[in-house]
């Protein structure tokens, strides 16, 4: 098969196994109320996608390397999408939603072999092109992920993008089965290689960092700020339009920040400018008494975190080699794994105990108090790399 073939192949996988991940995802914790948890187990459950991440992302991207098995991780990681959905779909107790979500975090864990095997199928000099249009793979597969969810759940209940989960989920299963597999060159495997990568300085202060922005998003954007747009009576079109409006907004300034935001203003500055609208976010959400204006808060939201996943990532890939760049980018996602763990489980208990304004102070100040590190600390990063 033409490798032209594969590579649109795999384009269309990876917004079809992104829309998998994420069609349900404005209705997850409406749906779950409705099972009758409380919000404390919510944020469990919601956490247990992240949780699973930190421990498989390095082991998946290590045994990819090795064997170079990029295809066969790929079918793997659309299979655990598909299958989490169809579970999803009848499970109504705590521990086979659990595991539903452990398969989805997995799905999510092999996310790197997508974009090391699509920059494969692109020449060197294209890898900039390659990893720009990975970014937009992704975030197109959530836009028909959210359009999907908006137009069915509406209609036909919560248990519906469920459904249009699985069904994507098949899909990209289809699609990656008729992929060519490509061999990749890849440095061999050592420990000295990933301890040198691992204790870079400025690696590990991005990938801290990072913790902030997938606390916000599974604490908030992807999971309870559904729960509070419900809780003020939003309609189940409201709610994903809500959740719709976090992504459309980096779709849309993305240009502006990576080619123009980025390049004029210090790394430091922008990553405090990041945090603080994600702060500013939780100060709108959390004193909203009208559904619309959670709308306003998600904006600011996006932004922020279009601001700071663009820059963390840019430190690491920036600080290391090419050589050492897939090793970096597993440490980094595995990292902030600890963020989309701990941020639902920190939201759920506070909501159980004080429901959503302290819930929703509690995370601004810490969004705040990130800011106020991030001058420091990144501006150390700045340093170093000048210096290298």
């Amino acid at each position: 098969m033409d490798k032209r073939i594969s590579r649109r192949l795999l384009c269309f996988a990876m917004v079809f196994f992104w829309a998998s991940e994420y069609c349900h995802a404005p209705y997850f914790t409406p749906y779950l109320e409705e099972l009758g948890f409380s919000a404390e187990i919510i944020g469990i459950i919601v956490g247990m996608y992240g949780f699973t991440q930190i421990f498989a992302k390095i082991p998946l991207g290590v045994v990819t390397d090795a064997f170079s098995s990029y295809k066969a991780t790929i079918l793997f990681g659309t299979l655990c999408t598909t299958i989490s959905s169809f579970g999803l779909m009848f499970a109504t107790t705590f521990w086979p939603i659990v595991i539903c979500r452990i398969l989805a975090g997995l799905a999510a864990s092999t996310w790197p072999a997508f974009t090391v095997l699509y920059n494969g199928y692109f020449r060197d000099d294209e890898s900039v092109t390659a990893m720009a249009n990975v970014h937009g793979f992704n975030n197109g597969g959530k836009l028909l992920a959210f359009t999907l969810g908006i137009l069915t759940a509406t209609r036909w209940g919560f248990k519906i993008p469920l459904f249009l989960s699985f069904l994507t989920g098949l899909v990209a299963v289809f699609l990656v089965a008729f992929l060519k597999p490509i061999k990749l060159k890849n440095e061999s495997f050592s420990f000295s290689h990933v301890i040198g990568v691992v204790t870079h300085p400025v690696v590990v202060v991005a990938s801290l960092f990072a913790i902030f922005p997938q606390f916000y998003m599974q604490a908030a954007a992807f999971s309870f700020t559904s729960s509070k747009a419900r809780s003020l009576g939003a309609s189940s079109f409201l709610i994903g339009l809500i959740s719709l409006s976090f992504t459309l907004i980096q779709v849309l300034t993305s240009p502006v920040v990576g080619k123009k935001l980025l390049k004029v203003m210090k790394s430091h500055s922008a990553s405090a400018l990041g945090l603080l609208l994600l702060a500013l976010s939780c100060m709108v959400i959390g004193m909203a008494e009208n559904p619309y204006l959670l709308i306003i808060g998600n904006i600011l939201a996006g932004v922020g975190c279009l601001i700071l996943n663009a820059l963390f990532m840019s430190l690491v890939v920036r600080s290391v080699s090419e050589e050492k760049r897939s090793t970096a980018m597993g440490f980094y996602q595995a990292v902030y794994g600890i963020g989309m763990t701990v941020g639902p489980l920190m939201m759920g208990a506070i909501v159980e105990r004080g429901g959503y304004l302290p819930a929703y102070n509690t995370i601004g100040a810490i969004m705040a108090i990130g800011a106020i590190l991030a001058l420091p600390l990144i501006s150390y990063s700045e340093k170093v790399l000048k210096r290298q």
